[in-house]
């Protein structure tokens, strides 16, 4: 299939494939279309929030209902439409951009760091979810290495989530994302099986419920040097928690007496 790349001033479409090769009429009338309906939902979506009140103003505070209203057009034309293929969701994000009003625009962080991309997982939570943290905190989780790239993580934090007593406040957030990179490091998360990834993220979130007990008596820089040789030097324990032989909270409480020494 061909996904709309680029409009010039005249109308003139530009497309692209998966395939890297040029595309028959029949693709180019899918992406036509594609774009058309991204387009229209875009205009709708601005007019909606415009009516509402609640389009995001550059500067404002509170930009997560806004960018979850963006995530969920997204995420139903990605989903329903049957008009492009998940391994053109690259493209999916160029051809989006082009009719995604201004107000909601924001510069990409990097490579893998798409800002639609991340308004797209948002909406993958319930909006009451997704409203009990601020943008920037979830931008800081999706920026982190061992969840950037893993979208297995959004199912695990959902149903985490479930726990309405769950505290997530600006530090446990910091604490967990610099838990979870220790934690998966260089792994390539995508050769672990679901259990097996999920128990890293606990053993994350374990850790740092229990470093924010200790956190008030250790400044941030060292703390997170202590966390870093605590879990290198018990990083054989790693495996043995992905592999269910070591219970996360008897890595979780190594690691601690480590940290507190």
């Amino acid at each position: 299939m061909a996904v709309v790349i680029k409009i010039d001033e005249k109308g003139n479409k530009s497309y692209a494939a998966t395939t890297g090769v040029g595309s028959s009429s029949d693709e180019r009338g899918k992406a036509d279309k594609l774009d058309n309906l991204i387009a229209d939902e875009m205009a709708k979506l601005e007019i909606l929030l415009s009516s509402e009140n609640k389009e995001h103003k550059h500067g404002s505070k509170d930009k997560v209902e806004a960018y979850w209203e963006l995530g969920s057009v997204l995420r139903k034309i990605f989903l329903k439409s049957r008009l492009i293929e998940p391994s053109e969701k690259h493209l999916y994000w160029i051809n989006a951009r082009m009719h995604t009003p201004k107000s909601l625009l924001a510069d990409d962080r990097g490579h893998n760091r798409l800002h639609l991309e991340y308004c797209f997982r948002l909406a993958g939570f319930s909006k009451e979810k997704a409203q009990r943290m601020k943008w920037s905190e979830w931008v800081y989780l999706f920026d982190s290495p061992g969840i950037n790239r893993e979208e297995r993580f959004d199912r695990w934090l959902d149903s985490k989530m479930n726990d309405s007593s769950i505290k997530l406040s600006r530090e446990s957030i910091r604490l967990f994302v610099q838990c979870a990179n220790q934690i998966l490091g260089k792994k390539e998360t995508s050769k672990l099986l679901d259990d097996e990834l999920f128990r890293c993220y606990i053993s994350a979130w374990m850790l740092q419920k229990k470093l924010l007990l200790i956190s008030k008596d250790i400044r941030n820089n060292e703390l997170k040097e202590r966390l870093k040789y605590s879990i290198r030097k018990n990083y054989n324990q790693i495996g043995q928690v992905i592999d269910n032989f070591l219970l996360p909270e008897a890595f979780v409480d190594e690691i601690i007496r480590e940290v507190a020494k």
